[in-house]
Protein backbone atom coordinates (compact mmCIF):
# COMPACT_ATOMS: atom_id res chain seq x y z
CA UNK A 1 0.00 0.00 0.00
CA UNK A 2 1.23 3.32 -0.84
CA UNK A 3 1.65 6.57 1.03
CA UNK A 4 -1.44 8.06 -0.28
CA UNK A 5 -3.47 5.15 0.45
CA UNK A 6 -2.47 5.14 4.00
CA UNK A 7 -2.86 9.04 4.38
CA UNK A 8 -6.32 8.81 2.80
CA UNK A 9 -7.44 6.11 5.44
CA UNK A 10 -5.61 7.62 7.72
CA UNK A 11 -8.07 10.75 6.94
CA UNK A 12 -11.21 8.50 6.81
CA UNK A 13 -10.21 7.34 10.36
CA UNK A 14 -9.97 10.57 11.83
CA UNK A 15 -13.02 11.42 10.39
CA UNK A 16 -14.86 8.88 11.45
CA UNK A 17 -13.56 9.23 15.23
CA UNK A 18 -14.31 12.74 14.84
CA UNK A 19 -17.65 11.67 13.95
CA UNK A 20 -18.11 9.29 16.71
CA UNK A 21 -16.86 11.93 19.12
CA UNK A 22 -19.57 14.34 17.37
CA UNK A 23 -22.09 11.36 18.10
CA UNK A 24 -21.32 11.31 21.72
CA UNK A 25 -20.96 15.15 22.24
CA UNK A 26 -24.55 15.25 20.84
CA UNK A 27 -25.92 12.65 22.83
CA UNK A 28 -24.13 13.22 26.52
CA UNK A 29 -23.18 15.62 28.20
CA UNK A 30 -20.08 13.28 29.78
CA UNK A 31 -19.00 9.98 29.59
CA UNK A 32 -17.00 8.39 32.90
CA UNK A 33 -15.15 5.27 33.00
CA UNK A 34 -16.54 3.94 36.48
CA UNK A 35 -14.80 0.96 38.57
CA UNK A 36 -17.04 -0.51 41.54
CA UNK A 37 -14.42 -2.56 42.80
CA UNK A 38 -11.34 -0.42 42.96
CA UNK A 39 -14.62 3.23 43.56
CA UNK A 40 -12.34 5.23 41.33
CA UNK A 41 -13.97 7.13 38.58
CA UNK A 42 -12.03 8.82 35.14
CA UNK A 43 -14.08 11.44 32.84
CA UNK A 44 -13.46 9.64 29.29
CA UNK A 45 -15.31 12.26 26.97
CA UNK A 46 -16.99 15.97 27.93
CA UNK A 47 -19.45 18.06 26.28
CA UNK A 48 -18.28 21.94 25.05
CA UNK A 49 -18.39 23.87 28.59
CA UNK A 50 -18.00 20.88 30.57
CA UNK A 51 -15.44 20.25 32.84
CA UNK A 52 -13.04 17.82 30.99
CA UNK A 53 -10.12 16.96 33.25
CA UNK A 54 -9.01 12.87 32.86
CA UNK A 55 -7.72 12.89 36.58
CA UNK A 56 -9.06 10.04 38.32
CA UNK A 57 -11.55 10.91 41.43
CA UNK A 58 -12.40 8.86 44.59
CA UNK A 59 -15.97 7.62 43.35
CA UNK A 60 -17.43 8.53 46.48
CA UNK A 61 -15.74 11.75 47.25
CA UNK A 62 -16.57 12.63 43.39
CA UNK A 63 -20.22 11.95 43.97
CA UNK A 64 -20.40 14.23 47.33
CA UNK A 65 -18.71 16.59 45.34
CA UNK A 66 -21.40 16.75 42.14
CA UNK A 67 -24.33 15.78 44.19
CA UNK A 68 -23.33 19.46 46.29
CA UNK A 69 -22.47 21.29 43.06
CA UNK A 70 -25.08 20.24 40.47
CA UNK A 71 -27.84 18.50 41.98
CA UNK A 72 -30.88 20.31 42.87
CA UNK A 73 -30.72 19.97 46.81
CA UNK A 74 -34.36 18.05 46.48
CA UNK A 75 -32.59 15.87 44.13
CA UNK A 76 -29.60 15.10 46.43
CA UNK A 77 -30.40 12.58 48.53
CA UNK A 78 -32.21 10.12 45.91
CA UNK A 79 -29.45 10.96 43.47
CA UNK A 80 -26.81 9.28 46.02
CA UNK A 81 -29.37 6.23 46.32
CA UNK A 82 -28.91 6.05 42.81
CA UNK A 83 -24.75 6.74 42.71
CA UNK A 84 -24.79 4.18 45.83
CA UNK A 85 -21.97 1.35 44.69
CA UNK A 86 -24.14 -1.14 46.65
CA UNK A 87 -27.09 0.38 44.57
CA UNK A 88 -25.26 -0.39 41.05
CA UNK A 89 -23.56 -3.62 42.04
CA UNK A 90 -27.00 -5.22 43.09
CA UNK A 91 -28.92 -3.68 39.81
CA UNK A 92 -25.87 -4.47 38.04
CA UNK A 93 -24.93 -7.98 38.88
CA UNK A 94 -27.46 -9.26 40.94
CA UNK A 95 -30.23 -8.62 38.54
CA UNK A 96 -27.93 -8.85 35.59
CA UNK A 97 -29.19 -5.20 34.20
CA UNK A 98 -27.40 -3.95 31.10
CA UNK A 99 -27.87 -0.42 31.89
CA UNK A 100 -29.86 1.44 34.87
CA UNK A 101 -31.24 4.87 34.23
CA UNK A 102 -32.84 7.96 36.76
CA UNK A 103 -33.66 11.49 36.32
CA UNK A 104 -32.74 14.57 38.11
CA UNK A 105 -32.36 18.32 38.51
CA UNK A 106 -29.35 19.23 37.33
CA UNK A 107 -27.54 22.96 37.25
CA UNK A 108 -26.52 23.87 34.15
CA UNK A 109 -23.15 26.38 33.22
CA UNK A 110 -25.67 29.09 33.04
CA UNK A 111 -27.01 28.40 36.71
CA UNK A 112 -30.59 27.15 35.59
CA UNK A 113 -31.85 23.56 36.98
CA UNK A 114 -33.09 21.30 33.93
CA UNK A 115 -33.84 17.58 34.08
CA UNK A 116 -31.00 15.45 32.95
CA UNK A 117 -30.99 11.49 32.27
CA UNK A 118 -27.89 10.08 34.92
CA UNK A 119 -27.44 6.33 32.64
CA UNK A 120 -25.04 3.56 33.93
CA UNK A 121 -24.20 1.17 31.36
CA UNK A 122 -22.17 -2.40 31.23
CA UNK A 123 -19.87 -2.19 28.08
CA UNK A 124 -20.73 -5.43 25.71
CA UNK A 125 -17.08 -7.39 26.64
CA UNK A 126 -16.32 -5.42 29.82
CA UNK A 127 -14.89 -6.72 32.81
CA UNK A 128 -17.13 -7.23 36.24
CA UNK A 129 -17.50 -4.04 37.92
CA UNK A 130 -16.30 -1.63 35.09
CA UNK A 131 -19.36 0.66 34.14
CA UNK A 132 -19.77 3.44 32.03
CA UNK A 133 -21.19 6.63 33.71
CA UNK A 134 -23.30 9.29 31.28
CA UNK A 135 -25.23 11.97 31.68
CA UNK A 136 -27.55 13.42 29.16
CA UNK A 137 -29.78 15.92 28.57
CA UNK A 138 -33.66 15.14 28.07
CA UNK A 139 -35.27 15.26 24.36
CA UNK A 140 -38.77 15.24 23.55
CA UNK A 141 -38.62 11.35 23.28
CA UNK A 142 -38.05 10.50 26.99
CA UNK A 143 -40.37 13.86 28.14
CA UNK A 144 -43.14 12.24 29.20
CA UNK A 145 -41.08 9.67 31.03
CA UNK A 146 -40.16 12.79 33.23
CA UNK A 147 -43.75 14.19 33.58
CA UNK A 148 -44.70 10.39 34.42
CA UNK A 149 -41.67 11.09 37.26
CA UNK A 150 -42.96 13.99 38.42
CA UNK A 151 -46.48 13.08 39.12
CA UNK A 152 -45.22 9.78 40.77
CA UNK A 153 -42.52 12.07 43.05
CA UNK A 154 -45.53 14.37 43.55
CA UNK A 155 -48.12 11.83 44.79
CA UNK A 156 -45.42 9.87 46.70
CA UNK A 157 -44.39 12.90 48.70
CA UNK A 158 -47.92 13.89 49.48
CA UNK A 159 -49.00 13.86 53.17
CA UNK A 160 -51.23 11.10 52.88
CA UNK A 161 -50.88 7.21 53.66
CA UNK A 162 -51.94 5.78 50.78
CA UNK A 163 -51.87 2.45 49.03
CA UNK A 164 -53.33 0.07 46.62
CA UNK A 165 -54.35 -3.88 47.60
CA UNK A 166 -54.31 -6.68 45.57
CA UNK A 167 -57.21 -9.18 47.37
CA UNK A 168 -57.34 -12.76 46.51
CA UNK A 169 -60.17 -14.63 47.71
CA UNK A 170 -64.10 -15.42 46.37
CA UNK A 171 -65.35 -14.16 49.98
CA UNK A 172 -64.50 -11.64 52.86
CA UNK A 173 -64.41 -15.07 54.87
CA UNK A 174 -62.11 -16.62 52.42
CA UNK A 175 -59.29 -14.60 51.74
CA UNK A 176 -55.59 -15.88 50.21
CA UNK A 177 -53.39 -13.60 50.40
CA UNK A 178 -53.40 -9.41 50.23
CA UNK A 179 -51.06 -7.84 48.41
CA UNK A 180 -49.52 -4.60 48.26
CA UNK A 181 -49.05 -3.55 44.80
CA UNK A 182 -48.31 0.48 45.60
CA UNK A 183 -47.48 2.00 49.05
CA UNK A 184 -47.02 6.12 49.45
CA UNK A 185 -44.22 6.85 51.44
CA UNK A 186 -46.52 8.01 53.93
CA UNK A 187 -47.83 4.38 54.07
CA UNK A 188 -45.03 2.64 54.66
CA UNK A 189 -43.56 5.25 57.52
CA UNK A 190 -46.59 4.52 59.48
CA UNK A 191 -46.19 1.10 58.85
CA UNK A 192 -42.54 1.52 60.01
CA UNK A 193 -40.81 0.23 56.99
CA UNK A 194 -40.15 1.74 53.46
CA UNK A 195 -42.02 1.49 50.57
CA UNK A 196 -39.75 -0.41 48.65
CA UNK A 197 -40.21 -3.05 51.40
CA UNK A 198 -43.81 -3.04 51.13
CA UNK A 199 -44.64 -3.82 47.47
CA UNK A 200 -45.15 -7.74 47.09
CA UNK A 201 -45.82 -8.19 51.20
CA UNK A 202 -48.79 -10.26 51.75
CA UNK A 203 -50.84 -8.33 54.13
CA UNK A 204 -52.97 -10.90 55.44
CA UNK A 205 -51.21 -13.01 58.51
CA UNK A 206 -50.81 -8.86 59.62
CA UNK A 207 -54.67 -8.14 59.39
CA UNK A 208 -56.00 -11.51 61.09
CA UNK A 209 -55.99 -10.36 64.52
CA UNK A 210 -57.75 -7.18 63.58
CA UNK A 211 -61.23 -8.70 63.79
CA UNK A 212 -62.66 -10.06 60.14
CA UNK A 213 -63.96 -6.51 59.67
CA UNK A 214 -61.27 -5.29 58.01
CA UNK A 215 -61.10 -8.37 55.29
CA UNK A 216 -64.29 -7.65 54.66
CA UNK A 217 -64.34 -4.09 53.95
CA UNK A 218 -61.10 -4.86 51.85
CA UNK A 219 -63.07 -7.15 49.90
CA UNK A 220 -66.10 -5.62 49.62
CA UNK A 221 -64.11 -2.59 48.06
CA UNK A 222 -62.03 -4.70 45.49
CA UNK A 223 -65.08 -6.87 44.22
CA UNK A 224 -68.00 -4.74 44.99
CA UNK A 225 -67.16 -1.27 44.65
CA UNK A 226 -68.18 -0.62 48.30
CA UNK A 227 -66.42 2.27 50.12
CA UNK A 228 -66.07 2.34 53.75
CA UNK A 229 -63.86 3.38 56.47
CA UNK A 230 -63.76 2.03 60.28
CA UNK A 231 -60.87 2.81 63.35
CA UNK A 232 -58.74 -0.15 64.93
CA UNK A 233 -56.06 -0.31 67.07
CA UNK A 234 -52.90 -1.54 65.28
CA UNK A 235 -50.66 -4.01 67.45
CA UNK A 236 -47.79 -3.69 64.91
CA UNK A 237 -47.05 0.20 65.25
CA UNK A 238 -49.09 0.51 68.56
CA UNK A 239 -51.54 3.35 67.19
CA UNK A 240 -54.86 3.30 66.18
CA UNK A 241 -55.92 3.63 62.81
CA UNK A 242 -58.89 5.58 60.69
CA UNK A 243 -59.22 3.12 57.51
CA UNK A 244 -60.43 4.21 54.60
CA UNK A 245 -61.14 1.55 51.45
CA UNK A 246 -62.46 2.20 47.96
CA UNK A 247 -62.56 0.53 44.76
CA UNK A 248 -59.44 0.85 42.35
CA UNK A 249 -58.96 0.69 39.02
CA UNK A 250 -59.66 -2.90 38.21
CA UNK A 251 -61.42 -5.77 40.35
CA UNK A 252 -59.73 -7.48 42.82
CA UNK A 253 -58.06 -4.57 43.61
CA UNK A 254 -58.50 -1.75 46.63
CA UNK A 255 -57.53 1.75 47.58
CA UNK A 256 -56.95 2.22 50.98
CA UNK A 257 -55.24 5.69 53.00
CA UNK A 258 -54.95 4.94 56.55
CA UNK A 259 -54.88 7.97 59.04
CA UNK A 260 -52.96 7.80 62.12
CA UNK A 261 -55.48 9.00 64.81
CA UNK A 262 -54.43 7.71 67.94
CA UNK A 263 -54.01 11.28 69.54
CA UNK A 264 -57.82 12.05 68.56
CA UNK A 265 -59.15 8.64 70.17
CA UNK A 266 -57.16 8.73 72.81
CA UNK A 267 -58.93 12.25 73.92
CA UNK A 268 -62.24 10.76 72.92
CA UNK A 269 -61.05 7.52 74.88
CA UNK A 270 -59.86 10.04 77.92
CA UNK A 271 -63.05 11.99 78.00
CA UNK A 272 -65.37 9.02 78.34
CA UNK A 273 -63.53 7.09 80.52
CA UNK A 274 -63.35 10.63 82.88
CA UNK A 275 -67.03 10.78 82.55
CA UNK A 276 -67.99 7.15 83.27
CA UNK A 277 -65.30 7.44 86.59
CA UNK A 278 -67.16 10.56 87.16
CA UNK A 279 -70.50 8.95 86.87
CA UNK A 280 -69.21 5.99 90.01
CA UNK A 281 -67.23 9.05 92.07
CA UNK A 282 -70.99 10.72 91.94
CA UNK A 283 -72.90 7.81 93.15
CA UNK A 284 -70.30 6.81 95.76
CA UNK A 285 -71.14 10.20 96.82
CA UNK A 286 -74.54 10.12 96.46
CA UNK A 287 -74.30 6.79 98.80
CA UNK A 288 -72.67 8.88 101.98
CA UNK A 289 -74.87 11.02 101.91
CA UNK A 290 -78.21 9.22 101.53
CA UNK A 291 -78.96 8.72 105.06
CA UNK A 292 -77.90 4.80 105.38
CA UNK A 293 -76.41 3.58 108.42
CA UNK A 294 -73.21 3.85 107.79
CA UNK A 295 -71.70 0.68 107.81
CA UNK A 296 -74.62 -0.39 104.65
CA UNK A 297 -73.84 2.98 102.80
CA UNK A 298 -69.66 2.01 102.88
CA UNK A 299 -70.28 -1.88 101.82
CA UNK A 300 -72.40 -0.65 99.07
CA UNK A 301 -69.79 1.67 97.82
CA UNK A 302 -67.47 -1.34 98.08
CA UNK A 303 -69.54 -3.20 96.05
CA UNK A 304 -70.37 -0.34 93.21
CA UNK A 305 -66.35 0.02 92.88
CA UNK A 306 -65.47 -3.82 92.96
CA UNK A 307 -68.65 -4.13 90.12
CA UNK A 308 -66.79 -1.64 88.27
CA UNK A 309 -62.95 -2.50 88.48
CA UNK A 310 -64.23 -6.46 87.94
CA UNK A 311 -62.30 -7.00 91.17
CA UNK A 312 -62.60 -10.45 93.74
CA UNK A 313 -62.04 -7.83 96.68
CA UNK A 314 -62.12 -4.44 97.62
CA UNK A 315 -61.24 -3.97 101.90
CA UNK A 316 -60.80 -1.10 104.35
CA UNK A 317 -58.11 -2.31 107.02
CA UNK A 318 -58.48 0.48 109.59
CA UNK A 319 -55.16 1.40 112.42
CA UNK A 320 -56.65 0.34 115.80
CA UNK A 321 -53.61 1.73 117.44
CA UNK A 322 -49.56 2.21 117.71
CA UNK A 323 -48.49 -0.02 114.65
CA UNK A 324 -51.91 -2.43 114.95
CA UNK A 325 -54.32 -2.43 112.38
CA UNK A 326 -57.35 -4.64 111.24
CA UNK A 327 -59.66 -4.91 108.25
CA UNK A 328 -62.81 -3.67 108.93
CA UNK A 329 -65.01 -3.77 105.81
CA UNK A 330 -64.96 -6.17 102.93
CA UNK A 331 -66.13 -6.82 99.39
CA UNK A 332 -65.93 -10.49 97.49
CA UNK A 333 -66.92 -11.38 94.00
CA UNK A 334 -69.10 -13.73 93.26
CA UNK A 335 -67.16 -17.26 94.33
CA UNK A 336 -64.47 -15.42 96.08
CA UNK A 337 -63.77 -16.79 99.32
CA UNK A 338 -63.77 -14.20 102.19
CA UNK A 339 -60.81 -13.50 104.11
CA UNK A 340 -61.83 -10.96 106.65
CA UNK A 341 -61.23 -13.27 109.37
CA UNK A 342 -57.37 -13.17 108.25
CA UNK A 343 -57.08 -9.66 108.88
CA UNK A 344 -57.39 -9.31 112.45
CA UNK A 345 -55.03 -7.79 114.80
CA UNK A 346 -52.38 -7.08 112.47
CA UNK A 347 -49.20 -5.71 113.31
CA UNK A 348 -47.42 -3.72 110.32
CA UNK A 349 -45.17 -6.75 109.30
CA UNK A 350 -48.27 -8.33 107.91
CA UNK A 351 -49.34 -5.64 105.77
CA UNK A 352 -47.53 -5.17 102.33
CA UNK A 353 -45.61 -2.69 103.52
CA UNK A 354 -45.38 -1.17 99.80
CA UNK A 355 -44.09 2.29 101.28
CA UNK A 356 -40.75 0.67 102.22
CA UNK A 357 -40.18 -0.53 98.58
CA UNK A 358 -41.52 2.65 96.39
CA UNK A 359 -40.34 5.75 98.77
CA UNK A 360 -42.73 9.12 98.31
CA UNK A 361 -44.96 6.97 96.77
CA UNK A 362 -48.35 8.08 97.50
CA UNK A 363 -49.90 4.47 96.54
CA UNK A 364 -49.78 0.91 94.77
CA UNK A 365 -51.01 0.11 91.71
CA UNK A 366 -50.20 -3.04 89.75
CA UNK A 367 -52.38 -4.42 87.13
CA UNK A 368 -49.57 -7.55 87.17
CA UNK A 369 -47.61 -8.67 90.31
CA UNK A 370 -44.91 -10.13 87.76
CA UNK A 371 -43.36 -6.87 87.10
CA UNK A 372 -41.89 -6.43 90.25
CA UNK A 373 -40.51 -10.25 90.99
CA UNK A 374 -36.98 -9.25 90.18
CA UNK A 375 -36.95 -5.69 91.15
CA UNK A 376 -38.97 -6.02 94.91
CA UNK A 377 -38.50 -9.55 95.51
CA UNK A 378 -39.88 -9.38 99.22
CA UNK A 379 -43.23 -7.44 98.43
CA UNK A 380 -43.26 -9.77 95.57
CA UNK A 381 -43.73 -13.17 97.94
CA UNK A 382 -46.16 -11.54 100.31
CA UNK A 383 -48.60 -10.66 97.00
CA UNK A 384 -47.91 -14.20 95.80
CA UNK A 385 -48.75 -15.50 99.77
CA UNK A 386 -51.93 -13.55 99.77
CA UNK A 387 -53.15 -14.84 96.05
CA UNK A 388 -52.66 -11.61 94.36
CA UNK A 389 -52.58 -11.30 90.86
CA UNK A 390 -52.98 -7.45 90.65
CA UNK A 391 -53.62 -4.90 93.40
CA UNK A 392 -54.43 -1.14 94.08
CA UNK A 393 -53.67 -0.15 97.87
CA UNK A 394 -54.55 3.59 98.46
CA UNK A 395 -53.89 4.73 102.29
CA UNK A 396 -55.81 6.72 104.08
CA UNK A 397 -55.20 9.76 105.74
CA UNK A 398 -57.06 12.03 108.99
CA UNK A 399 -55.32 15.51 108.57
CA UNK A 400 -52.09 14.31 107.07
CA UNK A 401 -52.13 10.86 110.21
CA UNK A 402 -52.69 7.12 108.52
CA UNK A 403 -55.67 5.79 109.80
CA UNK A 404 -56.12 2.59 107.28
CA UNK A 405 -55.70 1.31 103.85
CA UNK A 406 -58.60 1.21 100.99
CA UNK A 407 -58.07 -1.56 98.20
CA UNK A 408 -59.03 -3.97 96.04
CA UNK A 409 -57.44 -7.35 94.81
CA UNK A 410 -56.87 -8.88 91.62
CA UNK A 411 -58.51 -6.29 89.37
CA UNK A 412 -59.46 -6.15 85.70
CA UNK A 413 -58.11 -3.51 83.82
CA UNK A 414 -61.32 -1.37 82.11
CA UNK A 415 -60.83 0.51 79.37
CA UNK A 416 -63.72 3.60 80.56
CA UNK A 417 -62.43 3.83 83.99
CA UNK A 418 -59.38 5.66 85.67
CA UNK A 419 -58.74 3.12 88.12
CA UNK A 420 -56.45 5.90 89.88
CA UNK A 421 -58.70 8.74 89.66
CA UNK A 422 -61.74 6.62 90.95
CA UNK A 423 -59.65 4.93 93.41
CA UNK A 424 -57.78 8.12 94.87
CA UNK A 425 -61.21 10.25 94.70
CA UNK A 426 -63.34 7.34 97.12
CA UNK A 427 -60.62 6.88 99.80
CA UNK A 428 -60.42 10.75 100.31
CA UNK A 429 -64.49 10.49 100.86
CA UNK A 430 -63.75 7.25 103.04
CA UNK A 431 -61.09 8.92 105.11
CA UNK A 432 -63.70 11.77 105.64
CA UNK A 433 -66.75 9.17 106.76
CA UNK A 434 -64.43 7.25 108.20
CA UNK A 435 -63.14 9.92 110.32
CA UNK A 436 -66.36 10.96 111.05
CA UNK A 437 -67.72 8.07 112.47
CA UNK A 438 -64.30 7.86 114.76
CA UNK A 439 -65.71 11.21 115.94
CA UNK A 440 -69.06 9.87 116.70
CA UNK A 441 -67.71 6.63 118.07
CA UNK A 442 -65.43 9.03 120.42
CA UNK A 443 -67.90 11.45 121.69
CA UNK A 444 -70.41 7.93 122.26
CA UNK A 445 -67.69 6.52 124.45
CA UNK A 446 -67.26 9.89 125.78
CA UNK A 447 -70.59 9.79 126.89
CA UNK A 448 -71.12 6.50 128.12
CA UNK A 449 -67.45 5.81 129.36
CA UNK A 450 -65.85 7.07 132.50
CA UNK A 451 -62.53 8.69 131.66
CA UNK A 452 -60.29 7.87 134.93
CA UNK A 453 -61.08 3.86 135.11
CA UNK A 454 -61.71 2.96 131.38
CA UNK A 455 -65.88 1.16 131.89
CA UNK A 456 -68.88 2.63 131.32
CA UNK A 457 -70.59 5.51 133.64
CA UNK A 458 -74.04 6.10 135.03
CA UNK A 459 -74.99 7.17 132.23
CA UNK A 460 -74.24 3.92 130.53
CA UNK A 461 -75.67 2.19 133.66
CA UNK A 462 -78.95 3.98 133.61
CA UNK A 463 -79.65 3.18 130.37
CA UNK A 464 -78.84 -0.48 130.79
CA UNK A 465 -81.77 -0.59 133.72
CA UNK A 466 -84.30 1.44 131.26
CA UNK A 467 -83.42 -1.87 128.77
CA UNK A 468 -83.55 -4.15 131.61
CA UNK A 469 -87.00 -3.03 132.43
CA UNK A 470 -88.45 -4.05 129.26
CA UNK A 471 -86.76 -7.38 129.19
CA UNK A 472 -87.71 -10.35 131.25
CA UNK A 473 -84.63 -12.32 131.21
CA UNK A 474 -82.23 -12.93 134.63
CA UNK A 475 -80.33 -10.60 135.61
CA UNK A 476 -77.20 -10.19 138.47
CA UNK A 477 -76.39 -7.43 140.49
CA UNK A 478 -73.28 -6.32 142.80
CA UNK A 479 -72.65 -2.88 144.27
CA UNK A 480 -68.78 -2.32 145.15
CA UNK A 481 -67.41 0.72 147.52
CA UNK A 482 -64.25 1.50 148.15
CA UNK A 483 -62.97 1.48 151.86
CA UNK A 484 -60.86 4.31 152.87
CA UNK A 485 -60.18 6.50 150.01
CA UNK A 486 -61.22 9.64 152.18
CA UNK A 487 -58.58 9.40 154.25
CA UNK A 488 -56.31 8.11 151.48
CA UNK A 489 -56.60 11.14 149.28
CA UNK A 490 -56.33 13.42 152.24
CA UNK A 491 -53.43 11.46 153.03
CA UNK A 492 -51.27 10.56 149.83
CA UNK A 493 -53.52 13.05 147.48
CA UNK A 494 -55.52 12.36 144.99
CA UNK A 495 -53.77 10.98 142.80
CA UNK A 496 -52.79 8.25 144.81
CA UNK A 497 -56.86 7.61 145.17
CA UNK A 498 -57.34 7.77 141.08
CA UNK A 499 -54.81 5.22 141.03
CA UNK A 500 -56.97 3.09 143.89
CA UNK A 501 -60.25 3.42 141.94
CA UNK A 502 -58.14 2.10 138.60
CA UNK A 503 -56.59 -0.32 140.33
CA UNK A 504 -60.22 -1.88 141.65
CA UNK A 505 -62.03 -1.23 138.04
CA UNK A 506 -58.76 -3.13 136.64
CA UNK A 507 -59.70 -6.23 139.07
CA UNK A 508 -63.47 -6.07 138.31
CA UNK A 509 -62.82 -6.55 134.75
CA UNK A 510 -60.81 -9.13 134.77
CA UNK A 511 -63.25 -10.94 136.63
CA UNK A 512 -65.98 -9.55 134.96
CA UNK A 513 -66.61 -8.27 131.13
CA UNK A 514 -65.72 -4.82 131.04
CA UNK A 515 -69.15 -4.10 129.40
CA UNK A 516 -71.18 -5.15 132.50
CA UNK A 517 -69.16 -3.01 134.70
CA UNK A 518 -70.22 0.52 135.90
CA UNK A 519 -68.42 3.34 137.83
CA UNK A 520 -71.92 4.85 139.44
CA UNK A 521 -69.98 7.65 140.86
CA UNK A 522 -66.89 8.35 143.01
CA UNK A 523 -66.13 4.98 144.21
CA UNK A 524 -69.04 3.51 144.20
CA UNK A 525 -68.64 0.36 141.22
CA UNK A 526 -71.99 -1.67 139.98
CA UNK A 527 -72.00 -4.61 138.22
CA UNK A 528 -75.31 -5.58 136.01
CA UNK A 529 -74.81 -9.21 134.11
CA UNK A 530 -78.02 -10.41 132.21
CA UNK A 531 -78.44 -13.70 131.17
CA UNK A 532 -76.71 -15.52 133.70
CA UNK A 533 -77.48 -18.72 135.69
CA UNK A 534 -77.53 -17.64 139.42
CA UNK A 535 -75.10 -19.98 140.96
CA UNK A 536 -72.30 -19.07 137.64
CA UNK A 537 -72.85 -15.19 138.81
CA UNK A 538 -72.73 -15.91 142.66
CA UNK A 539 -69.73 -18.12 142.08
CA UNK A 540 -68.13 -15.06 139.97
CA UNK A 541 -69.28 -12.44 142.67
CA UNK A 542 -67.76 -14.70 145.91
CA UNK A 543 -64.52 -15.12 143.26
CA UNK A 544 -64.06 -10.87 142.72
CA UNK A 545 -64.43 -10.54 146.48
CA UNK A 546 -61.29 -13.26 147.06
CA UNK A 547 -59.63 -10.90 144.02
CA UNK A 548 -60.05 -7.66 146.51
CA UNK A 549 -58.90 -9.56 149.82
CA UNK A 550 -55.79 -10.67 148.04
CA UNK A 551 -55.05 -7.54 146.32
CA UNK A 552 -52.30 -5.45 148.28
CA UNK A 553 -53.63 -1.94 149.83
CA UNK A 554 -57.37 -2.35 148.64
CA UNK A 555 -60.31 -2.64 150.57
CA UNK A 556 -64.11 -3.12 148.82
CA UNK A 557 -67.13 -3.62 150.74
CA UNK A 558 -68.86 -5.45 148.63
CA UNK A 559 -72.99 -6.61 148.18
CA UNK A 560 -74.47 -8.69 145.36
CA UNK A 561 -78.26 -10.31 144.30
CA UNK A 562 -79.44 -12.35 141.02
CA UNK A 563 -83.31 -12.21 139.81
CA UNK A 564 -84.98 -14.19 137.45
CA UNK A 565 -86.81 -11.26 135.76
CA UNK A 566 -85.04 -8.10 134.93
CA UNK A 567 -87.91 -6.27 134.62
CA UNK A 568 -88.00 -6.24 138.47
CA UNK A 569 -84.00 -4.64 138.21
CA UNK A 570 -84.96 -1.66 140.60
CA UNK A 571 -85.66 -4.14 143.42
CA UNK A 572 -83.08 -6.29 142.55
CA UNK A 573 -80.51 -3.54 142.77
CA UNK A 574 -81.80 -1.75 146.21
CA UNK A 575 -80.84 -5.60 147.42
CA UNK A 576 -77.53 -5.94 146.40
CA UNK A 577 -76.81 -2.08 147.40
CA UNK A 578 -78.14 -2.83 151.01
CA UNK A 579 -75.81 -5.75 151.47
CA UNK A 580 -73.19 -3.35 150.09
CA UNK A 581 -74.09 -0.95 153.12
CA UNK A 582 -73.94 -3.66 155.57
CA UNK A 583 -70.14 -5.00 154.61
CA UNK A 584 -69.17 -1.49 154.54
CA UNK A 585 -70.58 -1.33 158.02
CA UNK A 586 -68.87 -4.25 159.07
CA UNK A 587 -65.35 -2.66 157.46
CA UNK A 588 -66.25 0.61 160.09
CA UNK A 589 -66.72 -1.78 163.15
CA UNK A 590 -63.77 -3.89 162.62
CA UNK A 591 -61.30 -0.47 161.89
CA UNK A 592 -63.43 1.48 164.53
CA UNK A 593 -63.84 3.97 162.63
CA UNK A 594 -66.72 6.53 161.56
CA UNK A 595 -68.31 5.60 158.42
CA UNK A 596 -69.65 9.25 158.08
CA UNK A 597 -66.15 10.44 157.82
CA UNK A 598 -64.80 8.14 155.57
CA UNK A 599 -66.44 6.29 153.12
Amino acid sequence: MNARNVEIISYQEKREHENALRTLRSLYDHISLLDVNTLKIKRLYTAEGEDSTAVEHDFLGYVNEYSSNYIHPDDVEEYKKFAAPEHIRNMMETEQRSFIMAYFRTKTPEGKYVWKAFIIMKPSGGEAGIYLSCVRGVDTGTEHILIKNDYVRLFNDLPLAYGVLQVEGTSPLDIGEITCVYASNRLAQMMGTDSNSMIGVNLADRLSNNQPAIKKMLYEAAYMGISSKNIFFSKRVEKWINLVTDKAASTGRCAIILEDVTKEHMTTEFIDREWHTDDLIISCTKLLHSGLPHEEAINQIMKLVGDAIRADRVYIVEKLGEGVFRETYEWCNDGVESRIDSFQQMDEDYLLGWEKEYPGAFNLILDNVENVKESHPRLYKKLVDYNTNSVVDIPIYDEGVLIGYYGAVNFRTVRNIDLKELMETVSYFLSSEISRRRLIDELEKKSIYDGLCGIKNRSAMEMIIRKCKKRNYSVGVLYADANGLKTLNDSKGHEAGDELLKNISMIMKRRFNRDFVYRAGGDEFVIIVPKMEKNDFFDACKALVQDFEEAEGISVAVGYEWGVNSADVENIMKTADKAMYEDKANYYRKNNRRRSGDR
